[in-house]
């Protein structure tokens, strides 16, 4: 096939250049080796076949890019393309426009997708050109220069080039791969400045982790795990062929949807949080923290609220969350109804929320628990400590020094000092503990610890008990604020405050001293016991739910997210 087209190519000599930029449209590599089989024959010069190649690839970009921003154009993905996710994204993706279109080039079948979305989402276009100029000169110049060579490069091995550029491109964004980068650069004398900045490894914290009724995390923990710096996009990729593999053995992708029939979907996504705090009985109710629902009818009046937290046995401060949530989206601290009703005007009308009573203790944690339909006892196969987000006054510094100073804190400092941003010229006196978010997820910068010492068969029969209380109930975590580690681990003094389902996660992996294998082989085991839990009770009469339902569940709690009041 290449032979007749080299063959036409010969017959019509002013027809090169448009031919070679044309291939590249159906394959830049292929294009670049016929180019330089052209160059190597003496029928094109090296310059002018560059140029061809050059231009066919970045008008192939382009065209890509003009067909995601043509896409905005229909009505029904208009509505998704104006929502604020999707500034979010678009922010999110300029920051890293780089290292995104340098991946998008050498790895093969990611390049449409990739362009296509930076059309969706708008990202700027002179950006965009600029960048994608940057990366096709050096991708055509490298591999059109080493195919010419005498190394004798063949296109097979210019993919695995290409793979292999785009493995240290992602290596190089972890820690690992940042450090060993450092390695290499301090052993051709590199300054030392310079190896610092290639390592990219936040100093480790001088100052101990200490919070009330939480475990000591000594001074010198590593701030920021590898299983963090990962994009998520990259991190999930495993988890998704795994899933993919369990479904087809067990002969549902929606099979998941089956492991808790009490809860909606299962509680994989988009479920009433109410609903799932109320499957817990009466017998194990003293357990739960004080709750009450309500929808957002656009009318209320502090009389009105202050009202229903009186009949619900509520006092204020209260904590205020939307009724179908995720990793604390919309979660905040209220101090009266005035603060309440601000908040519910920053809520769409029509939407569910809880009020909760304030758990004062500082002490948070994750119990992930399973029990197989049937069975009179279960197992918490992970437990982990959330430390929230903070830093500590030393009586000199300004609130905003303070969150540049600390490792952990700066990671999501554009987000702390957005929510602070009233606060920043604040100077905490010396040892003053100052709270930069009410959730401890990590989403906020919240420090997981996997606080396995604490599984004790006390806090498992506790567990077992809330359990049996709760009919349908099968896997997922219970999130609780507790007193002290050492009466937790006895099965007291613990409120639980929220409880997830099937779409929850063993958070102990976000340990930062987790090493990577580690983390995969739980996520790995959990996944395979929530496939085996479902098909079980698959086994008795629990029908999963459809595809089709399933991402009906998706797309409201994506639709959710999207407009809920920002969490404090």
């Amino acid at each position: 096939m290449l032979a007749e087209v080299f063959a036409l190519i010969n017959e019509m000599p002013l027809a090169f250049p448009i031919a070679l930029a044309a291939l590249t449209i159906l394959h830049e590599d292929v294009a670049i080796a016929a180019g330089a089989g052209l160059v190597s024959a003496g029928t094109m010069d090296f310059s002018l076949t560059a140029m061809a190649l050059l231009a066919g690839i970045i008008g192939g970009d382009c065209l890509i890019y003009s067909l995601g921003l043509l896409s905005t154009r229909v009505g029904r993905l208009r509505r998704y393309t104006e929502r604020p996710v999707f500034a979010k994204c678009r922010s999110a993706l300029e920051s890293n426009l780089l290292a995104t279109l340098v991946t998008a080039r050498l790895v093969p079948g990611v390049l449409f997708p990739m362009y296509f979305a930076c059309g969706v989402i708008r990202v700027r276009f002179d950006r965009f050109l600029l960048t994608t100029l940057a990366t096709a000169v050096l991708h055509v110049g490298i591999l059109l220069a080493l195919l010419t060579s005498s190394i004798g490069l063949t296109s097979g091995d210019v993919s695995m080039a290409g793979l292999g550029l785009a493995v240290l491109l992602i290596g190089a964004r972890t820690r690992n791969g940042r450090a060993l980068m450092a390695k290499g650069a301090s052993l051709f004398g590199a300054p030392a400045k310079l190896v610092d900045s290639v390592a990219g490894e936040a100093p480790a914290p001088t100052q101990a982790v200490q919070l009330p009724g939480m475990p000591l995390v000594p001074a010198g923990y590593r701030p920021i795990g590898l299983a963090e710096r990962i994009p998520p996009l990259l991190f999930y990729i495993p988890l998704a062929l795994q899933w993919l593999a369990l479904g087809l053995r067990h002969r549902s992708l929606t099979l998941p949807t089956a492991a808790n029939p009490s809860i909606e979907a299962g509680g994989l996504l988009g479920e009433s949080k109410i609903r799932c705090m109320d499957l817990i009985g009466p017998a194990a109710h003293h357990w739960v923290a004080d709750c009450r629902a309500a929808v957002n009818d656009g009318s209320w009046s502090v009389e009105r609220l202050e009202t229903l937290a009186a009949d619900a046995g509520l006092t204020f401060p209260l904590v205020a969350k939307p009724d179908i949530g995720w990793r604390g989206f919309g979660v905040r601290l209220v101090q009266d109804a005035t603060e309440l009703q601000a908040y519910l005007a920053e809520m769409p009308q029509g939407c569910a929320f809880i009020l909760q009573a304030f758990v004062p203790f500082a002490g948070e944690a994750g119990v992930f628990y399973a029990r197989y339909p049937g069975q009179t006892q279960g197992t918490i196969f992970s437990l982990t400590l959330r430390y929230f987000p903070h830093v500590v006054g030393d009586g000199l510094s300004t609130l905003e020094q303070l969150i540049a100073r600390d490792a952990r804190a700066s990671w999501k400092g554009d987000l702390h000092r957005a929510a602070l941003r009233g606060r920043l010229d604040e100077v905490p006196a010396a040892g003053q503990v100052v709270r930069l978010a009410l959730v401890g997820s990590s989403r906020v910068g919240g420090l997981y610890k996997d606080g396995c010492s604490l599984i004790t068969p006390a806090l498992i029969r506790q567990f077992d008990a809330i359990a049996d209380a709760m009919p349908g109930f099968h896997f997922g975590r219970f999130d609780l604020r507790f007193a002290s580690a050492d009466r937790l681990a006895r099965g007291e003094d613990f409120r639980i405050i929220e409880v997830n389902g099937a779409g929850a996660e063993a958070i102990h992996v976000w340990d930062p001293d987790m090493g990577l294998g580690q983390v995969y082989a739980d996520l790995f085991h959990q996944q395979s016991l929530m496939f085996d839990i479902a098909a079980a009770n698959r086994a008795i009469g629990t029908r999963p739910l459809s595809l089709r339902g399933l991402v009906g569940y998706q797309q409201k709690q994506q639709r959710l997210l999207c407009i809920y009041p920002a969490s404090n």
